[in-house]
C-alpha cells in the first residue's frame, strides 16, 4: 500500500468510554465512511472541496476519512477541509477523521501528536467523534507499540478531549484487540478476498466477535500496475479477485448479519484512490501516475451501489420502494484477462485470479400484473446472449462471461417491450495491461 490511505468516524452524541462494551446496543448509531486520499489533493482549491463535501452527501456518505501522509501541503489540505466544514456558512452534516499513513510517516509520538493537533484545532466541529470523543485512525503502525499511548495521551491533554483510538493495524485479529489502547478495530483488508475465492466474512469473524466496536472495510476492485522504474516507482502491480459481484456480496454478506453482531462502521475503500482503481468518485485533483488505466473507466456505478447499500445497511431502506422504476448497474474488466499485452510493467500479480464476467445489479419494482415476465438480454462481441429470467420486486444480481467486442444490454418485459437498455465500453484487446472495471448506470422511471 501506499500513501494514499483513508479512514473515518462518527458524529453521535451517544457513547461512552466503555462504548465498547455496548456493541450490541441496538440504539448504537451505524456509519457509513469513505477512504480519502489527501495525497491526491495537491491542486485542490475550496470549490473542489466543496464539491466533493457535497458528491460525498449525495452518496449517502457520514465521513470522509483523512489519510495523511508527511507532506506539508497535505497537512494545510487537511486544514482547509476541517475548516470549510466547520464554517458558519456551511451547510454540509459531514464529518472528518484523520487516518495517519504511518507507512509514510515518522514513527516520532511528538511530531504526530503536532500534525494531529494543528489539523483538528482548525475546525473542531468538523471532527467526527464517537460518543463525544475523538475519533482518530491510522493506516498500519503497529511497530509503534507503546508510543501510540504517548499521541493519545498528547493529543488528548492539547485539545482537552479524549480521543478514540481506531487503528488499521497489520496484525492477526487477537493481536490487535489485545491492545488496551485499541478502543476501537479495522480490518482493512477485508474489502477483498486475499486468494482466489469469493469474498466472505471469514476473516472478519473475530473483531465481529468482539466488544470493541469494529470497522468493515468494502471496496469494489483492487488492481495497482507501478513498475519499478521511472517517476512513479512504486512496485506495486497486483489485483485482487473483483469480478465476480464483490462489491454488492460484501454488503449483502455484512446486511444479513443481526445488528447486535454488526459492524459499527462500514469504511469504503475507497472515494479517490485512483492508483488503487478502487475509487467510486470522478477523477479530481492529481492522479499518481495512473492515468493510463484510469482514462474512460467510469466508476459513477460503484458509487450509486455504495448509496443504495449505505441506505439498506444504516436506514433500513426497503430492498427495492414500491415506487421505484428499473435500475440497472452494469460494470466488468474492459480487456480479456489472457490477452497478449503491450506494456513496459508486466502482467500485474494474481492477474490468473480475473474471471472475464459482465456484472449485473438490478432492481425491478413489484408486479404490476401477475402474468409479467422480466427478463435480461445481452449483447457481447458476435453474440447475443438467451434471455435471462429476472426476479420482480428485489434486486436481482448476476454475472455473464464475455468475450471482446460491444457490449449492450435490454430489459425486456413479456420478451417484446423494451422497458430499459443500454450500451457499455467495447471490451478490446491489445495496449498496455488494464485490469480496471468500467461501470455504467441506467434508469427508467416507472
Amino acid at each position: 500500500m501506499h500513501a494514499l490511505k483513508t479512514q473515518w468516524y462518527n458524529h453521535s452524541e451517544q457513547s461512552e468510554k466503555n462504548v465498547g462494551s455496548s456493541k450490541g446496543d441496538d440504539s448504537r448509531p451505524r456509519l457509513v465512511v469513505a477512504h480519502f486520499m489527501l495525497g491526491n489533493t495537491y491542486p485542490f482549491t475550496e470549490e473542489d472541496w466543496s464539491a466533493t463535501f457535497d458528491l460525498a452527501e449525495d452518496t449517502s456518505v457520514d465521513a470522509l476519512v483523512l489519510n495523511l501522509g508527511p507532506e506539508d501541503w497535505q497537512s494545510s489540505q487537511a486544514q482547509t477541509a476541517y475548516r470549510l466544514l466547520a464554517s458558519t456558512a456551511s451547510k454540509h452534516k459531514l464529518k472528518l477523521f484523520l487516518s495517519l499513513d504511518m507507512n509514510v510517516l515518522p514513527s516520532d509520538p511528538l511530531l504526530l501528536v503536532d500534525k494531529i493537533v494543528s489539523i483538528i484545532t482548525v475546525g473542531e466541529q468538523s471532527q467526527l467523534r464517537w460518543g463525544a470523543e475523538i475519533v482518530l485512525g491510522t493506516f498500519g503502525g503497529h511497530a509503534l507499540e507503546d508510543g501510540w499511548k504517548e499521541v493519545i495521551r498528547g493529543v488528548e491533554e492539547r485539545l482537552g478531549e479524549e480521543v478514540f483510538f481506531w487503528p488499521s493495524f497489520f496484525l492477526p485479529p487477537h493481536e490487535i484487540l489485545a491492545k488496551d489502547y485499541v478502543d476501537g478495530a479495522f480490518y482493512w483488508n477485508g474489502a477483498w478476498p486475499m486468494g482466489n475465492q469469493t469474498t466472505s466474512l471469514k476473516e472478519d469473524q473475530a473483531f465481529l466477535d468482539s466488544d470493541k466496536p469494529y470497522m468493515a472495510a468494502v471496496s469494489p476492485l483492487f488492481f495497482t500496475h507501478y513498475g519499478t522504474e521511472g517517476r512513479w516507482a512504486w512496485n506495486k502491480n497486483w489485483i485482487y479477485r473483483s469480478d465476480d459481484l464483490l462489491l454488492p456480496t460484501r454488503f449483502l454478506n455484512l446486511l444479513a448479519l443481526p445488528r447486535p453482531q454488526s459492524p459499527s462502521i462500514i469504511q469504503i475503500i475507497s472515494w479517490n484512490d485512483f492508483g488503487e482503481c478502487h475509487s467510486i468518485a470522478p477523477v479530481r485533483g492529481a492522479q499518481p501516475g495512473s492515468e493510463a488505466w484510469n482514462e474512460g473507466m467510469n466508476h459513477e456505478g460503484f458509487r450509486w451501489m455504495a448509496r443504495y447499500f449505505a441506505e439498506r445497511w444504516r436506514d433500513s431502506r426497503p430492498e427495492v420502494g414500491t415506487d421505484e422504476g428499473v435500475t440497472t448497474v452494469m460494470w466488468y474488466r474492459t480487456q480479456p484477462k489472457d490477452m497478449i499485452g503491450e506494456d513496459s510493467v508486466a502482467r500485474p500479480n494474481n492477474a490468473d485470479w480475473a474471471q472475464d464476467l459482465i456484472n449485473f445489479f438490478i432492481l425491478l419494482p413489484p408486479l404490476a400484473h401477475q402474468k409479467d415476465k422480466f427478463t435480461l438480454h445481452v449483447s457481447n462481441g458476435p453474440e447475443s446472449r438467451k434471455s435471462i429470467r429476472l426476479d420482480p420486486g428485489r434486486l436481482n444480481l448476476l454475472t455473464v462471461p464475455f468475450v471482446a467486442g460491444k457490449v449492450s444490454f435490454a430489459v425486456k418485459r413479456n420478451e417484446a417491450e423494451v422497458v430499459l437498455s443500454g450500451e457499455g465500453k467495447e471490451i478490446t484487446e491489445g495496449g498496455g495491461w488494464n485490469y480496471n472495471m468500467w461501470s455504467g448506470v441506467f434508469t427508467a422511471k416507472r
